[in-house]
C-alpha cells in the first residue's frame, strides 16, 4: 500500500518536473515590427534583429532558431527550422500554441493554436474547448487577425545560407489574451524524414498530428510586463489629454457655480 502511495508521488513529482524543465521564452517589445515583411523567411539582414532570440539543439540533432517579439498588439513569432533543407510544399508545417499559465491538463477556451504550412496561404487557428478528445479537444476558428506564411530561408538568413525550411507568426494579442505569461508550445514537422520536432524537447508524440495537453507545454512570458500593460507612449499622449478635459471640466463647474 505504501509502495503504492510512493510511486504516485513519485510520477507527478516526474510530471511536474517535466513541464518546468525548459527554461521559459522571453519576448521584448520591439519598435520595429512594422519592417517585418510577412513571406515566411527571413527577407533582410535587420528584418528580425530587434525581437528576443532563442536557439536549441533539438532531440534528434536538429538545430533551430526562434525569434519573438511583441508591439502591444500583435505577437511576432519567427521559426528558423536550419535542419530541414528540403523543401516539402503543403507537408511541411509548424504550430505555435499559447494558453493559461497554470498548465491545464485538458485545452480550454483560452488555448490557442496557430498552425502554418510550407507554401500554403491558408494558416489555420485552433482553440481547445472542444468536447472532443481524439482532436486534443481544440476546434478550428476563423480569425482574420492572425497572419501566418512558410516558405524557404536563404541567402538573407543570418544564420546559414542554405535554404530552409522557416514560418512567420503574426498573432493577435486581443484573442489570445493580454498576459505577461502564457504556457506555450511549438513544434515543426519535417515531411522527408517524417520527424516531429517540439518544445518543450521532450514530449513524447502519439503521432505527429496530436497536440499535446496543455499540462506538458512551456512558459512563454514577458519580462517587463509590457504585453498586458498599455504602452508607455499611451501615458505621454492620452494621459495629458485626459488631464486638460478634467482641468476644463472643473473650471467650467467653478464657473458655473460662481454666477
Amino acid at each position: 500500500m505504501y509502495l503504492k502511495i510512493l510511486l504516485v508521488i513519485l510520477f507527478f513529482t516526474s510530471i511536474s518536473q517535466f513541464v518546468f524543465a525548459e527554461e521559459p521564452i522571453p519576448t521584448t517589445y520591439s519598435e520595429e515590427t512594422d519592417k517585418i515583411i510577412f513571406d515566411g523567411k527571413w527577407t533582410f539582414t535587420r528584418e528580425w534583429k530587434e525581437s528576443s532570440l532563442n536557439e536549441w539543439r533539438l532531440n534528434d540533432g536538429s538545430g533551430l532558431i526562434l525569434r519573438t517579439a511583441h508591439d502591444g498588439n500583435y505577437i511576432y513569432i519567427f521559426v528558423d527550422y536550419l535542419s530541414d533543407v528540403f523543401k516539402d510544399k503543403g507537408m511541411d508545417r509548424a504550430t505555435v500554441c499559447f494558453g493559461e499559465p497554470n498548465h491545464n491538463k485538458i485545452a480550454n477556451e483560452n488555448d490557442y493554436c496557430f498552425l502554418v504550412t510550407l507554401g500554403d496561404n491558408s494558416p489555420i487557428v485552433l482553440q481547445g474547448g472542444s468536447p472532443i478528445a481524439i482532436s486534443g479537444n481544440f476546434k478550428k476558428i476563423s480569425d482574420s487577425n492572425f497572419v501566418g506564411v512558410g516558405a524557404m530561408s536563404d541567402n538573407a538568413d543570418r544564420y546559414t545560407p542554405v535554404p530552409h525550411t522557416s514560418y512567420e507568426f503574426k498573432i493577435p494579442v486581443e484573442l489570445i489574451g493580454r498576459n505577461s505569461e502564457y504556457s506555450f508550445y511549438l513544434s515543426v514537422y519535417d515531411f522527408h524524414r517524417n520527424v516531429m520536432n517540439t518544445w518543450p524537447r521532450d514530449i513524447i508524440l502519439e503521432n505527429n498530428f496530436v497536440i499535446p495537453s496543455p499540462l506538458y507545454w512551456g512558459t512563454f512570458y514577458s519580462p517587463d510586463k509590457s504585453l498586458p500593460e498599455f504602452h508607455f507612449l499611451y501615458f505621454v499622449f492620452v494621459v495629458p489629454f485626459l488631464m486638460i478635459i478634467i482641468l476644463r471640466t472643473q473650471r467650467y463647474r467653478k464657473l458655473v457655480n460662481f454666477s
